[in-house]
């Protein structure tokens, strides 16, 4: 009988050692868990808030563009772009022919002062 109460203490304390593992395994996952649980609503309230954020620029772009198609919006901006760069090509030039028409009147007023 000795025996029997040895081998049994033995499964005993074997099986208490086990199942406190097991225990602080499940209490290891339980709060693993509850981080990607909570990771995972916020993911989805960011992405919720984003898809928010597009449908409104997407209407921006539609009021102010006539347009939320991206390639169509590249478009428009290269043709602002080229726009732009020959209003300030032109201006340039007006600028230009200002000081030549001021060192003219320079030029002509310091020849009759001579």
């Amino acid at each position: 009988m000795a025996k029997k109460e040895v081998a049994a203490r033995e499964g005993s304390a074997k099986g208490s050692v086990e199942d406190q593992k097991l225990q602080e395994r499940l209490a290891e996952l339980r709060e693993e868990y509850n981080r990607l649980h909570e990771k995972k609503i916020a993911t989805e309230r960011d992405r919720q808030n984003l898809e928010e954020r597009l449908k409104e620029l997407r209407e921006q772009a539609e009021r102010e563009y006539g347009t939320s198609d991206l390639e169509e919006l590249r478009r428009l901006l290269d043709e602002r772009r080229r726009e732009n760069e020959r209003m300030v090509a032109e201006y340039q030039q007006h600028v230009e022919s200002i000081r030549a028409r001021l060192r003219e009147i320079e030029k002509t007023g310091s020849e009759e002062s001579s």
